[in-house]
């Protein structure tokens, strides 16, 4: 293609219209903030998520917004293999898979200046069903679905892409926080992209992360003075949480043609908390 044949327009380098695109999570927070954005510019897009009645507030908020949006439902637990493999099944093309889905189970709170006997109790007090229903939501079922799905994203005219979601609570160790199970599993997240960007580099697929910081969610509530989100303002140099447009626009990046160069890297979307 010479140069007079490529296309700089922005439908050319950031367009997703007509690709079929799986979004997990999609009946709240980012993942729903990603289907709109998908939706909204022409993609076909499929919202997963355990609860049916989520998903179609979901997409009764998404046709509010463009009535001609194309948007699928797909009741589904994917921590269940057998419920990931009949949603596999149940698909005959996609271009664009993105693992949103994930849960966070608070542990007793506990810091660095809790007392020896107190840390250790609020340490031990994790039952070990947070720790393998996070591992389960969080880890396997992005290994599981991708894999599930890997024909199909082979398959896809333009390249198959898949986008994970991580957290910035992959890499930060602030000690105030106490979800020690939700971190690390995100942190899982991090190095799981990168292994299978490596596995799958020679079945024209990228794999990604989009690590966020604080952003509108059932894990972030800004009506809570102590959450993050509501301390935002003060914890993110940019001075301010996430807003939808920016998990939306990030996701359609790494989607589009504009993103096609970009493979098994860690997108951080926390207006630089990380290193801050």
């Amino acid at each position: 293609m010479t140069d007079q044949t490529k296309d700089f327009s922005l439908t050319g380098l950031f367009g997703v219209k007509d690709l079929d695109v799986v979004i997990t999570g999609a009946g709240t927070g980012i993942g729903f903030y990603m289907a709109k954005g998908f939706a909204v510019n022409g993609a076909v897009t499929h919202i997963v998520g355990r609860r049916k009645e989520k998903l179609e507030e979901a997409k009764a908020a998404i046709l509010e917004l463009h009535q001609d949006a194309r948007v699928q439902i797909h009741a589904a637990d994917i921590s269940s293999r057998s419920e990931v493999n009949a949603l596999a099944s149940s698909l005959s093309k996609v271009d664009v898979l993105i693992n949103c889905a994930g849960i966070v189970l608070p542990d007793d709170p506990c810091t660095h200046l809790s007392a020896l006997p107190e840390l250790q109790k609020a340490l031990l007090s994790s039952p070990p069903e947070t720790w393998s229903n996070t591992f389960s939501v969080n880890v396997e079922s992005v290994f599981y679905l991708s894999a599930s799905l890997l024909h199909l994203l082979a398959a896809a005219p333009n390249g198959g892409r898949i986008i994970n979601v991580s957290s910035i609570g992959s890499i930060m160790s602030d000690p105030n926080t106490h979800q020690p199970a939700y971190q690390a599993s995100k942190a899982a997240v991090n190095h799981l992209t990168r292994l299978l960007a490596s596995k799958f580099r020679n079945c024209g697929i990228t794999v990604n992360a989009i690590s966020p910081g604080y952003f509108p969610s059932q894990m972030q509530n800004p009506d809570n003075p102590k959450s993050m989100l509501a301390r935002a303002k003060d914890l993110v140099p940019l001075k301010r949480g996430g807003e939808e447009e920016d998990a939306a626009g990030t996701a359609i990046w790494l989607a589009s043609r504009a993103g096609s160069y970009v493979d098994g890297q860690i997108i951080s979307l926390s207006g630089g908390r990380e290193w801050a």
